[in-house]
């Protein structure tokens, strides 16, 4: 594996058996890199958006008919419910924007101390803001989601600010998810406490 291309900061060692939470924009591959994780540690998989859309409904006709703040709120709820459902260590994928409210709500507060009750693993595509929004925006517009360029950059680049910062590990690259998961389970396991 080319690891040359892929960063990995540890900032907090991971105790062992705690729930991975993914972290970051939409269209880094969150889902994607959960999936390889679920696998390779035999742990349940929680995507977030799926839950949303199979318990609640679609996200683009719910956030059109019922409004942003809505959905967050109602996300953020489901989210809740699904960890305090966990019997044993899971991969959560969340949802693009959980961690985006303003500083200082109360979604902001709850949101983060949701994820401190595992260990966060935060994707980007690259450290560079430039580079990660053009690689972001390409995949958010093919993934039939009706998206546009001029709302994604602008949200990307706020996003990417946010969590940029976030995490107990930082993940940058672009290489295949099981590459990523890989390497993500190395370095868990290398700094497990």
């Amino acid at each position: 594996m080319d690891s040359s291309r892929m960063h990995i900061e540890v900032r907090r060692p991971w105790r062992a058996g705690e729930s991975l939470f993914l972290l970051g924009p939409g269209g880094v591959g969150k889902s994607s890199l959960g999936r390889e994780l679920s696998r390779q540690f035999g742990w349940p998989l929680i995507d977030l958006d799926l839950e949303f859309c199979a318990r609640i409904g679609e996200i683009g006709g719910f956030i059109s008919a019922h409004g942003y703040e809505r959905y967050r709120a109602e996300n953020l709820a489901l989210a809740g419910n699904l960890v305090s459902q966990f019997e044993r260590p899971s991969v959560l994928v969340t949802a693009s924007g959980f961690l985006a409210a303003e500083p200082g709500t109360d979604d902001h507060n709850v949101s983060r101390q949701l994820v401190g009750t595992g260990y966060s693993v935060t994707l980007l595509p690259s450290l560079d803001i430039e580079a990660a929004t053009a690689i972001v925006v390409e995949r958010q517009l093919t993934r039939g989601f009706g998206l546009r360029r001029e709302t994604e950059i602008p949200k990307f680049r706020k996003r990417f600010g946010i969590y940029r910062a976030e995490g107990d590990m930082l993940v940058v690259g672009t290489e295949h998810p099981s590459q990523i998961a890989v390497a993500v389970q190395r370095a868990l396991e290398g700094g497990a406490a």
